[in-house]
């Protein structure tokens, strides 16, 4: 029998259940290297975990795992966990280095870079194995290509973290580092490329769009889409500017110049999807989810299992098992059967518009501090709950006396809605068609807003970056933006709109980042409502929340542990943050 390396163990014991579906969390067996590359079927198993991957860890935005918005301006932190130490600026390299980075106990730091490493080294395992196994050549050829674009996806999010990055394309033995020792990072610009050249290889073996048995797996759709995510980082001012964050930066952590053609790679990457793939993806603007097409119910219903059709604006998915250890975290607090790890702020909550276009705090906007979803934008609704709001069948009463009395871990007045299926009750259970929820990984809308960004900063706001918006605008019953904007007031329309549209979804984090604002927006104190008033109509008060957050320039990369820097000397840590000697 053949040598197996423990890797490899870590690789196969976890398989799917077929029952469950081709996403669902995988059972365990022991199983030898043999006898999972023996047959196709049998490596789709490994596949198959490659693809679980993707949704533990830190890459999801809805399940038990703690949003990467209650880390920003977005959100705080509910009860205590790590988005505390990013509001505080007291997150180090070493943060609970013991701990998985699916852990809520720790930061998004912990192991992130090992255990990110961890998967590529299994998609390589994978990669060698694969033609061993006996079956449909045709299949083996897309199972390849799926398992390149899952390596490109994992080093994307790596690169968007750390800045230049190893590149490895073949296994190593788990227990033997010494084939990373002394390897160097590659530079920003060749981590970027790398990773966009395995996904234009992947995409020439996958087919457009999935089945409806395949829901999940990987499209040349999807792979353009993480290209465009990728592209649309690496040119924005963070990477892509004649003038780096610090004296530090080197290639490996930028650019070393500016190039405005970064942004039309960007943009090319999404016109693959606008243009080449109009027949699969676009917005939705029906009632397939039994809503009318612009009302807040359209837009919220899209995050929610029980509604949820494949439909034009999914470009890449996974379905998200439900029991009640995942479904209470983001409720009210724990005297509404949930945790409320996450609590929206009033930062985000005013730039949503009033249905007229303008802001709640512009003159003459008719916004009324005490109905504060009265005549608002539908995506507000549908994604914060606010004193008065219909959260559940008795609505929403996170004032002292009301439903939410205990408060243990409300902080701002409001709890998150989006994903948030008001069927949930902890008294009754979990109903069986609740018990799935949807992470919309890529949705068509993100491809919308990355395209107007692109052109926008290429050639200014041209006819397509005002129709890109205002075709988004328009899903959810908003009205067109003002005409004659300059591309300064442009880029900030677009920042707007992908705060409100995205929100909760995972991207403030990394926008405020790679816009470069981040000693703008995530310093100071954040606000909420007055959670002690007696009643809904003294409710309405604004209020300091928390304490004041510290960002400094350092926290724009991630740092490297000190763990990853003994064990390869080669490795130098990010800019700003501590030196570690291994002479």
């Amino acid at each position: 029998m053949k040598k197996i390396y423990s890797l490899l163990l870590i690789l196969v014991l976890p398989l799917l259940s077929a029952c469950e579906g081709y996403l669902d969390k995988p059972d365990s067996d022991d199983v030898t290297v043999d006898k999972a590359f023996e047959t196709v079927k049998s490596a789709r198993k490994v596949l198959n975990n490659l693809y679980y991957e993707v949704r533990t860890a830190a890459y999801n935005v809805n399940t038990r795992k703690i949003p990467y918005a209650q880390a920003c301006d977005d959100g705080l932190p509910g009860s205590g966990l790590w988005g505390d130490k990013f509001h505080s600026g007291s997150w180090t390299p070493d943060d609970d280095p013991n701990m998985g980075d699916d852990n809520q106990g720790g930061s998004p730091t912990c192991s992130f870079w090992n255990n990110t490493y961890k998967r590529v080294r299994k998609a390589n395992l994978f990669l060698e194995n694969l033609y061993r196994a006996k079956g449909d050549e045709s299949e083996k050829t897309r199972m390849y290509a799926e398992a390149r674009f899952l390596r490109a996806f994992y080093y994307s999010e790596l690169v968007r973290r750390f800045g230049g990055i190893i590149i490895l394309d073949h296994s190593i033995d788990a227990n033997d580092y010494s084939a990373l020792t002394n390897q160097p990072r590659e530079t920003f610009e060749n981590s970027v490329e790398w990773v966009c050249n395995e996904l234009t290889e992947a995409a020439r073996d996958l087919p457009p769009v999935c089945s409806a048995s395949d829901v999940g797996r990987a499209t040349d759709a999807a792979c353009y889409a993480v290209m465009a995510r990728l592209r649309i980082t690496a040119a924005s001012p963070l990477f892509n500017t004649d003038s780096p964050v610090l004296p530090d930066y080197n290639t490996t952590h930028y650019y070393g110049n500016y190039d405005k053609n970064r942004w039309k790679l960007a943009a090319d990457a999404c016109r693959f999807i606008m243009e080449q793939r109009s027949q699969y993806y676009g917005l939705d603007m029906t009632n397939e989810t039994g809503a009318d097409p612009d009302s807040w119910e359209n837009y919220y219903r899209r995050f929610l299992g029980r509604y949820f059709i494949v439909g034009k604006e999914s470009i890449w998915i996974s379905y998200e098992k439900k029991e009640w250890d995942y479904v209470k975290i983001p409720w009210l607090n724990r005297s509404a059967g949930g945790w409320n790890w996450v609590n929206p702020t009033y930062e985000l909550a005013k730039e949503y518009e009033m249905l007229n276009g303008k802001l709640p705090e512009e003159p003459e906007s008719g916004y009324d501090f005490n109905d504060p979803g009265k005549n608002r934008d539908p995506r507000f609704k549908a994604t914060i709950s606010y004193p008065g709001a219909q959260y559940d069948a008795y609505g929403f009463k996170p004032w002292q006396g009301g439903s939410a009395s205990h408060l243990q871990s409300q902080k701002t007045g409001m709890c998150l809605q989006k994903y948030i299926d008001p069927l949930f009750n902890d008294a009754l259970g979990l109903p069986r068609n609740l018990r799935k929820n949807i992470n919309h990984l890529f949705r068509y809308n993100e491809i919308l807003l990355i395209y107007a960004e692109a052109m926008n900063e290429f050639s200014g706001p041209t006819t397509d970056v005002y129709k890109a918006i205002n075709d988004i605008r328009a899903r959810v019953g908003m009205p067109d933006l003002p005409t004659g904007l300059n591309q300064d007031q442009m880029r900030e329309k677009i920042q707007h709109e992908r705060r409100v549209e995205l929100a909760f979804e995972d991207f403030r984090f990394f926008d405020v980042r790679r816009w470069r604002i981040g000693e703008k927006v995530l310093n100071g104190h954040l606000h909420g409502y007055d959670v002690t008033k007696g009643e809904k109509g003294g409710f309405y008060t604004l209020v300091t929340v928390g304490d004041p957050m510290v960002f400094e320039k350092k926290h724009y990369l991630y740092p490297l542990s000190t763990k990853e820097i003994l064990m390869n000397p080669a490795l130098e840590q990010n800019p700003g943050w501590p030196k570690l000697s291994t002479k």
